[in-house]
């Protein structure tokens, strides 16, 4: 679905990736870790085209869409209700509604055949979009992040920016993008929330990759586990408990394997050492 190739990345001549690659198939559930400052968000930013890669390149299928919730989203402002902001998830269903209120209003005046071909056409398309059911679907993502159903209706303007950021997760979740990215979207939820987010992408029909401090968020939501060190990216096939001890057993690993080396070396100087010791005197002449 998506393909990180050979990526290099620099901010002032300092590398944050050099030569990283990932490939993202449709349904992975991918938490993406590594300590402060090793690039996680400008990842995310570069599959997201905000960015642009140094060298290497981002593939993505033509059908792949990304979602991305990221903290720039906390400075989004709008007079229009949470309700009608989340619903802006259902872009081209809202459209078609748009239609056929004109078309119905058109029809006071016109009752010709094309006007109720167009009507029935749009109204076929609407359906099949299930735009009957997106407001039910809207309310029912919101009050599942903490909202009370009166607060719905009021502008998204009012409120703190921490719950506005749960409107802009909200709309994401309903837009149901191809590759779903969240940059710690528990930042702003409370326990109740950020179980419900759980549940939901344990679900989620398409790819999500999160970025995250909450552990037992990433234990209960990812299953690959990626991590971002050393400027390229290594992934673990389990949730962060299952990346902490690979790790740790790689490390181990790793270690043991270097101190093998270091004794071969050793082993190696001592006998080149006691063989130089045994040779003959290359200066001292033969008896004549």
């Amino acid at each position: 679905m998506l393909s990180i190739n050979n990526l290099s990345y620099y901010i002032g001549g300092r590398p944050l990736y050099e030569n990283a690659s990932l490939h993202i198939k449709p349904k992975d559930k991918i938490g993406l870790v590594g300590q402060n400052g090793t690039g996680k968000s400008t990842l995310l930013k570069l599959i997201a085209g905000e960015y642009q890669p140094s060298s290497g390149e981002i593939q993505k299928a033509k059908d792949c869409s990304i979602g991305f919730l990221n903290q720039d989203l906390l400075s989004y402002l709008s007079e229009d209700s949470i309700l009608d902001v989340a619903l802006e998830a259902f872009q081209d269903t809202l459209q078609l509604q748009t239609q056929i209120d004109e078309i119905l209003k058109q029809m006071e005046t016109d009752y010709s055949d094309e006007i109720l071909h167009k009507l029935s056409d749009l109204q076929e398309r609407f359906e099949a979009n299930e735009g009957y059911t997106i407001k039910a679907k809207a309310e029912e993502v919101l009050e599942g992040i903490g909202f009370f159903t009166a607060d719905l209706s009021r502008p998204l303007r009012t409120f703190s920016g921490g719950w506005r950021m749960r409107v802009m997760l909200a709309k994401l979740l309903l837009e149901k993008p191809s590759l779903l990215m969240l940059d710690e979207p528990t930042n702003h939820l409370d326990l109740p929330s950020i179980q419900w987010v759980e549940n939901y992408l344990k679900t989620y029909e398409g790819a999500v990759i999160v970025v995250s401090h909450d552990q037992a968020f990433l234990d209960n939501c990812v299953e690959t586990t990626v991590e971002v060190s050393q400027h390229t990216l290594t992934a673990y096939a389990g949730n962060y408990t299952f990346y902490k001890k690979e790790k740790k057993e790689r490390m181990e690993i790793q270690q043991n394997a270097y101190e093998n080396q270091q004794q071969m070396i050793k082993q190696t100087e001592r006998f080149i050492e006691r063989s130089g010791q045994r040779l003959p005197n290359p200066t001292k002449s033969n008896p004549g």
